[in-house]
């Protein structure tokens, strides 16, 4: 077979051994040429109306940008071993990715030489072709460091996916029910105009009869004025927690606005939506398991013994290596065989690398000093979540009492109106007040929720979803 053949060949088994990835390559080229040039995504419509939140949650884990980064610097990890595997020397456990072959081939012509008053002579040509192998016997310790710098380094990875996992979680969490909470007080600030309207009604009539002065008239006018004002704050909290709520599930306005993909749930004034049951823990219960499970903390330790074994490689870096090679090749019309064996350590870098032993004994250091700062972070959020859980159950009780009170207080106003007994300003103020304590109740409630949802990522628990419709009184 001549020399040429043999080269195609050769060239023909090595895309046969990459073909794979090399097809994956341009399959993943030509999915983002679309993005590249800025094309309107092909997606359609979403539509989660009346969706649970778990349901939310799992969307938004199939949807968000970070989500999908973290997964594929999880994968980017796991290439990353395999990528060092070829560096393994001979001593190791793995033996068969040592071996380093290189195959070469060429082909040259020349003329030769030109004489005086002669032409150039017959061509010269010299194909030829080799293979070779070179084996890293021992390399006193390297590989064995990376290897393990590495695998920590996707256990830091697939543990970020969690945090990032949870991030998202709270994220959808904390929108979701600030959206009910805004769509609830919405209800509030609607049924506040019902009744300042109402009640302008009542002076007018009571005015044309001769019973009211136009002073109770204008301030009625007035009070009806700010409650439309209140609705129209209100409904623009509500389209404002609402495209948030869009944004944490990963939905941008090509899939539909929030009315047209989550709509109002249409819950009223007087009903919450429960996602989480009331957790007990204390601080320090709660600490002590958060410390070794929560995925952030883990992500921490797994940097520190990164750190540590990439003082390991630095240490193993000082030393020597050797190797042992051996190659066949031709030359028309010789052939060739050799071996050698080697131990090479570079002199004029010995004091680079023990100066990269200090540097590597630094950056453990440092990651030490990361691991206590993320632990004392942690203990201040469970401290503030733990509260924040706490008081939002206090002030829930104090809110339902004072909105059972205000209730009372506002149909015995309106009550006596009607017979003369009351003015006009306690029948405002009976309002302002039903008003606000029902607001309180409301903020309370999901205050609450949204400690509940914080504590799950907090803890490093998966979250446990106990959602139901919570009627007034209870």
């Amino acid at each position: 077979m001549s020399t040429s053949k043999g080269l195609r060949l050769l060239a023909a088994l090595l895309m046969v051994a990459g073909c794979s990835h090399i097809r994956n390559a341009r399959e993943a080229q030509e999915k983002v040429e679309a993005s590249g040039r800025g094309d309107k995504p092909a997606f359609g419509l979403v539509y989660l109306k009346r969706a649970p939140l778990e349901q939310l949650v799992a969307f938004a884990m199939t949807n968000r940008p970070s989500v999908v980064n973290a997964r594929l610097a999880v994968e980017d990890a796991r290439l990353a071993i395999k990528e060092a595997a070829p560096d393994a020397p001979l001593l190791s456990d793995s033996p068969w990715t040592t071996p380093l072959f290189t195959v070469n081939g060429a082909y040259e012509e020349a003329t030769q030489g030109m004489a005086l008053g002669h032409g150039f002579g017959d061509m010269n040509r010299k194909p030829s072709a080799g293979i070779s192998v070179s084996l890293l016997v021992y390399d006193f310790g390297r590989f064995s460091a990376r290897s393990k710098q590495l695998a920590e380094a996707t256990v830091s990875a697939e543990m970020q996916l969690a945090t990032i996992g949870y991030e998202v979680f709270n994220e959808v969490a904390s929108s979701y029910f600030t959206f009910l909470e805004k769509c609830a007080l919405f209800e509030v600030a609607r049924t506040n105009e019902i009744l300042y309207a109402n009640h302008l009604a009542r002076a007018e009539a009571r005015q044309q009869a001769g019973e009211a002065y136009r002073l109770d008239v204008l301030r009625a006018r007035l009070d009806l004025a700010n409650a439309r004002k209140a609705v129209v704050a209100a409904s623009n909290l509500v389209d404002t927690s609402g495209a948030k709520l869009m944004n944490a599930l990963g939905v941008d306005a090509s899939r539909g606005t929030w009315q047209q993909v989550i709509g109002n749930p249409g819950l009223g004034m007087d009903t919450v939506k429960r996602g989480f049951a009331r957790t007990f823990y204390k601080v320090d219960e709660a600490y002590d398991f958060a410390r070794t499970n929560t995925p952030v903390m883990c992500v921490k330790r797994a940097n520190l013994r990164a750190a540590s074994f990439a003082v390991d490689y630095a240490v193993a870096d000082a030393m020597p290596k050797i190797t042992v090679s051996s190659g066949f090749s031709w030359t028309d019309p010789l052939w060739v065989f050799k071996w050698g064996a080697a131990a090479a350590y570079s002199l004029s870098t010995g004091l680079r690398q023990f100066v990269n032993i200090d540097r590597s004994v630094v950056s453990m250091k440092k990651a030490e000093t990361e691991v206590v700062k993320a632990e004392q972070q942690l203990s201040v959020d469970l401290e503030v979540a733990i509260a924040n859980r706490d008081n939002s159950v206090a002030a829930i009780e104090s809110a339902i009492a004072s909105v059972k009170s205000a209730k009372e207080n506002l149909d015995t106003v309106q009550e006596q109106l009607s017979v003369g007994y009351v003015s006009r300003i306690e029948l405002s103020d009976a309002i302002a007040s039903h008003s606000v304590a029902t607001g309180d109740a409301i903020v309370a409630f999901y205050d609450g929720q949204r400690a509940e949802a914080a504590l799950f990522a907090l803890v490093g628990k998966y979250p446990v979803y106990k959602e139901e419709i919570v009627r007034g009184g209870k």
